[in-house]
């Protein structure tokens, strides 16, 4: 007998399925692990934010991501092997505020338009950059490292977004700063902290441990705002450059092409991943901050495409060729 506890029963079984069809066609991807290239050497802090989100997707999808340095040309070795890659989501690429908005400006060998060549999947973190010196030198304060400066002083960097943040403050400042590249904050630490160079300009999460460990001294972080884990590091705005602000991101892109599903389906992993307060505290702890932007792909793309615009502007405005 046709009973509506049997009515609502088929009802409801027929919803299920059709929730679950659009889902099995998808249930195909992934099928296998995923590499994820990072464009920066181990151990460096865009090699240890990938592996916090590497770790962190694992409870959203289906497949583990694996962590691939490709480091190489301030991080433009790596971005080319992603933009070579096929299209298919089993390929993504760490991409950051240098390899993606930068270095096409500044780099004749990067090969590559991030606005065509790649869409972005999400935006995972936003941060300033922070100038240390090692803990035995005079340098105390932002007034005696501009009075060093001026007379002449080594800066090591870990990528084009730390550089251009040194010579954009350095022009204002009228300083006198060699700057010298690393492929990797990495091995730019091993230099400070053995006295080769007399400062350096990174991301906090490559120097927060030695920070904590007294090993390395803040002197500035070039947000408008105190960053909350150095909360006693003045920003350049408090020490006289008013209006100036760099910070830089992170985001995971895919080689352009990559199907609207694959597309939405990463985002969401990554976007879940990111809201996971286990998640969010190790990357706080680790010296970044979670993107509170929430964006999809479409935002994300867009959000790459600004920031290219953005600095593709300031490059020019100060005069700096590519080389």
């Amino acid at each position: 007998m046709f009973t509506k506890r049997i009515f609502i029963k088929a009802v409801a079984s027929a919803m299920t399925m059709a929730m679950v069809t659009p889902a099995l066609a998808q249930d195909t991807f992934p099928s296998k692990p995923i590499r994820l290239i990072v464009p920066y050497s181990p151990g460096g802090g865009t090699d240890v934010t990938a592996r916090i989100v590497a770790d962190a997707i694992a409870d959203h999808l289906s497949q583990p991501i694996v962590v691939e340095n490709r480091p190489g040309a301030s991080g433009t070795v790596g971005t080319i092997l992603a933009k070579q890659s096929e299209a298919d989501g089993y390929t993504l690429l760490f991409g950051i505020q240098a390899s993606l908005a930068l270095n096409p400006s500044l780099f004749k060998a990067a090969d590559y338009n991030a606005k065509k060549d790649f869409v972005g999947i999400s935006l995972l973190t936003e941060s300033p950059y922070v100038i240390t010196v090692p803990e035995d030198s005079d340098i105390s304060d932002f007034a005696s490292f501009k009075t060093a400066a001026t007379e002449g002083m080594t800066m090591a960097n870990g990528g084009s977004a730390a550089l251009l943040a040194a010579r954009l403050l350095a022009r204002q400042a009228d300083l006198s700063l060699t700057n010298i590249p690393y492929s990797g904050s990495g091995d730019a630490i091993s230099d400070i902290l053995a006295g080769r160079v007399n400062s350096m300009i990174s991301s906090p999460v490559s120097v927060l441990p030695h920070i904590e460990s007294g090993a390395l001294r803040p002197i500035l972080v070039t947000s408008e705002e105190r960053y909350p884990a150095l909360p006693e590091t003045p920003t350049a705005q408090e020490v006289g450059f008013d209006g100036f602000a760099v910070s830089g991101w992170y985001s995971i892109v895919a080689p352009a092409g990559l199907s609207e599903d694959r597309l939405a389906l990463l985002n969401e992993a990554f976007n879940a991943a990111l809201a996971d307060e286990t998640t969010q505290n190790r990357l706080i702890d680790a010296g970044v901050l979670p993107s509170a932007r929430g964006l999809d792909a479409v935002g994300t793309t867009a959000f790459i495409a600004g920031e290219i615009d953005r600095w593709s502007a300031e490059i020019a405005d100060a005069g700096i060729e590519a080389k």
